[in-house]
This record gives C-alpha cells, sequence and structure tokens, in this order.
C-alpha cells in the first residue's frame, strides 16, 4: 500500500492505511541518491532500528554503527529486564502508532516470544489534577480503540487491590497507612503487555550483524563530531581514531547532548528504579497481574519475572551537571547534563527521597514488599523532550546531521517502526504532520502527556546519591 503524502493528515488515517504504511521489510522504491557512508551513534531502539531500515532500503550503504559497549549496553535506556507495550497515549497519533508497533511485535516470532500480554493498569487518586485528566483522557481513548471485553474499570480503592491481590483480600485502612490513599480509581487494558527489553535489543542487533552492509564499532564512545564549515564529515572516537562519513545520525539517547547541540529540545533526566526478590510462592500468587501504574504518584510496578519484581517511579528525576566542550565550536565550554550510570559509577545507590516514595507507594499497594531488602537499584536516564515528542529531524545548522532521539521514556515499543519513520526523515518523505511533531524546532504547548512525571524540577544527583561498598 502506497505511503501517505506529506499533505496527508496522520492522525486522521484509518487503522489500515496505518498498518500498510510501514513495515521492516519495506519495499518502496529507493530514491535517486543516499549516503554512501552513514554513521549511526548509538546500538539502542533508534539506533538499530534505523541501521536495520537503512539496510533493507538501501543496501549499497555502508552502515557503521558505534556505541562505547557492545549491545545489550547495560545502562542503556532501552536495555531492561521489563518495558511497556500500551497504546494508551492521550495523543491520538501515538495511540495509533503504538498499536501498529505492537501487532508487528506481535507478528514476530523472534520478539513476540519475550513478551506477555498481562495488561497494564492505569490509577490514579482522583482528585482534580492534570494526572486526573490524563487518566480519564486515555481512558476514552483507550475505549474508542480497544473492544469493550479488554476495559476493565476499579472504581473504589478495594477493587484496584483485589486486582492483585485476590477478591478477598481488603486494602490496608486509612489509619495504616498514616496517609491519605492515593490508589483510588483505575481501568485495566488487557491488550497492554510487557517485554523483556535487553532480550528485544539483542534480537535487532543480532539482524543488523547479519546484513553485510552494517558493521559495528563498540568499545570507543564518540568524543566529538567533526564539523568543518557547518558540514558533518564524520566523527573522532575517544582513542583519537577518525571516522570518515557522509552523514551521521545521532541515535544516543540520553548521551546526545554531549555531541549536539540541543538546548532545552532535549535533557536528560534519571530515574529511579529498584528490583525486589520475590518468593516462588509469591512469583506464583502475583504472577498473573498486569503492569500497574499510578499516574498520581508516578510508581510504576512490573509483574514478576525472573523472581523479582521491578519497580521504578516517574519522579521530577535527577540530573547530573559536568562541563563540556561546546560541539560546534570546541574552543568554548558550555554546561550540559551527562548520564552518571552503573557503568560510570558501579557504586552508586537511588538517593534516600527516591526510596522513601517507592516504600510509600508500596505500603498501600504492596504491602508484603514494602520494607523488603531492594535487591539492586539503579537510575535510568532518560532522553526526555518538554512534550514527550520524539526529535527526528536534520540538524538546524550543520549539514549532515541527522537526529534520532528524544524517546522520553516510551520509546521502545516503536522498536519496529521508527528506524524505517528516521529513514523517511532523512528522504523527507516523513508525513507533515510527524514531521512538525518531531521537528527540532517544535514548541512547548503545555507539560508531557505522553508518558507524564511528577512536578517539580531535577535535583542535582552528586549531592543525594547514595554509595554501597
Amino acid at each position: 500500500m502506497a505511503r501517505p503524502s506529506e499533505e496527508a493528515s496522520f492522525g486522521d488515517q484509518p487503522q489500515s492505511i496505518l498498518r500498510g504504511a510501514r513495515s521492516i521489510e519495506a519495499t518502496m522504491s529507493p530514491q535517486k541518491s543516499f549516503s554512501a557512508r552513514v554513521i549511526v551513534i548509538g546500538a539502542g531502539v533508534f539506533g538499530l532500528s534505523t541501521a536495520f531500515a537503512i539496510a533493507k532500503r538501501y543496501p549499497a550503504t555502508s552502515v557503521t554503527v558505534i556505541d562505547r559497549l557492545t549491545p545489550p549496553v547495560p545502562d542503556g535506556t532501552s536495555v531492561d529486564t521489563t518495558r511497556c507495550i500500551r497504546s494508551d497515549y492521550t495523543d491520538p497519533v501515538y495511540a495509533r502508532l503504538a498499536k501498529l508497533a505492537q501487532e508487528k511485535i506481535q507478528e514476530d516470532p523472534d520478539l513476540s516470544c519475550h513478551m506477555y500480554q498481562q495488561g497494564m493498569t492505569f490509577v490514579c487518586d482522583g482528585e482534580p489534577s492534570r494526572f486526573t485528566d490524563i487518566y480519564q483522557i486515555t481512558l476514552d481513548r483507550a475505549k474508542s480503540l480497544c473492544r469493550s471485553e479488554d476495559i476493565i474499570e476499579m472504581s473504589t480503592r478495594e477493587e484496584v487491590y483485589q486486582r492483585i491481590h485476590g477478591k478477598m483480600s481488603q486494602p490496608p485502612s486509612d489509619g495504616v497507612l498514616g496517609s491519605r490513599p492515593r490508589w483510588n480509581k483505575a481501568y485495566c487494558n488487557l491488550e497492554a503487555a510487557f517485554i523483556d527489553a535487553k532480550e528485544g535489543i539483542q534480537v535487532y542487533y543480532d539482524r543488523c550483524r547479519k546484513l553485510p552492509s552494517i558493521s559495528f564499532r563498540c568499545g570507543s564512545a564518540v568524543d566529538h563530531i567533526n564539523i568543518t564549515n557547518s558540514q558533518c564529515k564524520g566523527v573522532t572516537l575517544d582513542n583519537q581514531t577518525t571516522l570518515s562519513a557522509d552523514m551521521v545520525i545521532v541515535a544516543a539517547g540520553a548521551w546526545s547532548n554531549k555531541l549536539v547541540y540541543l538546548g532545552g529540545r532535549q535533557v536528560p533526566v534519571g530515574h529511579e528504579v529498584a528490583w525486589i526478590k520475590v518468593t516462588p510462592e509469591e512469583e506464583a500468587r502475583w504472577k498473573n497481574m498486569s503492569i500497574t501504574t499510578n499516574l498520581s504518584t508516578g510508581l510504576n510496578m512490573f509483574p514478576p519475572y525472573q523472581g523479582e519484581i521491578k519497580i521504578l517511579r516517574r519522579s521530577p528525576g535527577y540530573k547530573n551537571t559536568v562541563m563540556v566542550p561546546h560541539p560546534e565550536d570546541r574552543s568554548r565550554y558550555i554546561q550540559i547534563c551527562f548520564p552518571r550510570t552503573m557503568v560510570s559509577n558501579p557504586t552508586d545507590v537511588i538517593p534516600k527521597d527516591a526510596e522513601a516514595a517507592m516504600r510509600e507507594n508500596l505500603r498501600e499497594i504492596m504491602p508484603a514488599l514494602a520494607n523488603r531488602h531492594f535487591d539492586r537499584t539503579k537510575i535510568c536516564w532518560i532522553s526526555t523532550t518538554p512534550t514527550a515528542d520524539f526529535l527526528i529531524a536534520p540538524h538546524p545548522s550543520v549539514d549532515g546531521i541527522h537526529l534520532a532521539t528524544g524517546g522520553s521514556a516510551h520509546a521502545w515499543k516503536f522498536l519496529p517502526l521508527i528506524g524505517d519513520y528516521v529513514v523517511d526523515s532523512i528522504e523527507g518523505t516523513l508525513p507533515q504532520e510527524l514531521a512538525e511533531k518531531w521537528a527540532f524546532h517544535k514548541v512547548s504547548t503545555g507539560k508531557d502527556q505522553s508518558s507524564p512525571r511528577m512536578d517539580g524540577e531535577p535535583q542535582e544527583l552528586s549531592g543525594v546519591v547514595r554509595h554501597h561498598l
């Protein structure tokens, strides 16, 4: 089926057009010319999907993927035990893209074997706020896109609690909590799923390695992009090796703003993640629970997987401020936020306030785990944009650089699609609505609603991080 024209309104396209518009096996006729040598910086969702899409569409193009470590990169945003596969968005474009992406994952035997379709429960406290508004919009959207039997509403605290613990269970009383309850109403979308994100990245890494036009340069980071007279010439690695290219695609996630000047268009934000070991009996008891997320408190909790439960919190987050050479003028320095991770700082433990907030949530919804030792924790660095819209666009002032970043904590599910959209953007064939949504000069019209975090400003991590011996 033909791809939508640039004039078409993507958000209004019917499901059938969306289904046929993009495929990892794209068979469109190649454009008359495409860069002969391409470097992709970053081997996560954006980088691997883009390299694969280029190789399938332009097999004569030489693609070199560069990363600090061999995929799956252990501290990469896209690598984890679990990621959400859900179409519950306030934005109709992402909602429809997510449904299409999930279909692609389900049709792919290499990916689908790592996916567990157990639903996702969205909770709020029901009090007037932007989070309750988001809850209502996503519920209405889910009802319009899903079968009625796949949407289960819970109007009381008891129903929310019993969804996890069984019909005979009762949530802790207000007196036991010592604070007002926050897990008060919910709906579950049974279409949603979670996926082993690390294994999914491994699948795409293995696919890319099988294609003769793709090579990998792992173990050395890109120190800087070589720019002469506003023209990209290639990259210099941290070992001072220089690699030439006709185009450099920056798909480095939260590491991107050291390589290109992004200003406030994309800012890395660190979020707290913890894993709790569960007994075989507990895993059996909770094995069928859905992903459960509270929009009002920011807590996400995943079903037991491989003997543990993962929790995370969409807090205001953390920053790690450093001084680096300006990517376009290395004679001067700028201040940026740059990831401080389990690889660079292996003794780091999440801050005390992060742990306290997680345990406060657990006391209400998972009291058996509220005081359980955290087996391990980390700060996960998110490539965050003000509106949570991706950044897929040419660099505004340097020819030969294309940006593919800004995942904003919700990009993983688009792994089967995102690379083709990046190539469309390079070609200039991206549907107009998507080009505007993902443009470099996208104007923020309000707070993020696609993957919302709590109100407030990120804390400087160095002042609050803890360490284990």
